[in-house]
């Protein structure tokens, strides 16, 4: 199964390394996507706190064999981006915010799953913006 991830990871935490462990047991191909710095003024208003090249290199060191991580769009086309991938599984974080509605008319067959929360008092991703 070919599952899919997108996110911020800005900064990756343990809460983020939870997350790539649930897509890793989901699948045997992972597609990890991080976020550029442009999409995170456009989503927050702010720069991020790591250049998108240090939270690629941060993801890619994980020890998760079969991740293939990847930079997202520049214009943040998220729905080409699942094209491009063509996954079996969309997994989203506990709380992020995806249009599921246009994401299953355009992508019928694609399943979509919400990961579980790793302690989200302490690690979701409003305490970083």
């Amino acid at each position: 199964m070919k599952v899919f991830i997108a996110g911020t990871f800005d900064p990756l935490h343990v809460g983020h390394q939870w997350f790539l462990a649930q897509a890793n047991e989901l699948g045997d191909d992972v597609t990890v996507v991080v976020a550029t710095d442009s999409m995170i003024r456009k989503i927050r208003g702010r720069d991020s706190f790591e250049k998108q090249e240090e939270r690629l290199v941060r993801v890619s060191e994980e020890n998760f064999s079969h991740h293939n991580v990847r930079l997202g769009r520049e214009d943040g086309d998220f729905l080409q981006t699942l094209r491009e991938e063509s996954p079996d599984i969309l997994l989203l974080g506990f709380d992020q915010y995806a249009n599921v509605d246009l994401i299953k008319a355009e992508f019928p067959g694609l399943e979509i799953r919400r990961a579980t929360q790793f302690f989200p008092e302490f690690f979701k991703s409003s305490n970083f913006r």
